[in-house]
């Protein structure tokens, strides 16, 4: 067991685990799939993460892959998108605010500009892949959001 535990510990510390998330996001994205990339600052003191223009001291570049998987039309906030992602980097609150900086926060996301207070921040761990460390197989979790707002909006059994 506790060999099995090294062995997940250094693939997680090597990024070979897969992670993608499912969040959904008001608006949509000028295009339905595409990678955002962008330097990011995290002020500490206020627990915000912001977009910045150049280098400098604590910014660090981050990556993430995005594809529009449905949209839906909601009464009071308009237009409002389902997104696979995958990232390509692990920054703090990193999801959040590449989307919000694009005018896409999240439903339910106040602290990054959302005017959705009916949920929670509507992102989702949904999928993990990895391979196991003592057999070698490739193992895939998938897991899927409870059947509420603003999940209910779309089909989601068509991701697994």
């Amino acid at each position: 067991m506790q060999k099995a535990t090294g062995k997940l510990s250094e693939a997680i510390q090597k990024r070979e685990f897969e992670k993608e998330y499912i969040a959904v996001i008001k608006g949509v994205p000028e295009e339905p799939e595409g990678v955002y990339k962008d330097l990011l600052f995290k002020d500490s003191q206020k627990n915000k993460t912001f977009v910045v223009k150049r280098e400098r001291r604590g910014v660090k570049e981050a990556s993430l892959e995005y594809k529009v998987l449905s949209t839906a039309e909601h009464p009071e906030h308009g237009t409002v998108s389902l997104v696979r992602i995958k990232l390509h980097t692990g920054r703090t609150h990193q999801i959040r605010v590449q989307f919000a900086s694009r005018k896409m926060p999240l439903l339910g996301d106040g602290k990054y500009g959302s005017r959705d207070n009916h949920c929670e921040t509507a992102l989702w761990s949904f999928r993990l892949a990895f391979v196991h460390p003592i057999t070698g197989e490739a193992v895939e979790v998938k897991s899927l959001p409870p059947k509420e707002y603003p999940w209910n909006l779309f089909d989601l059994d068509a991701l697994l």
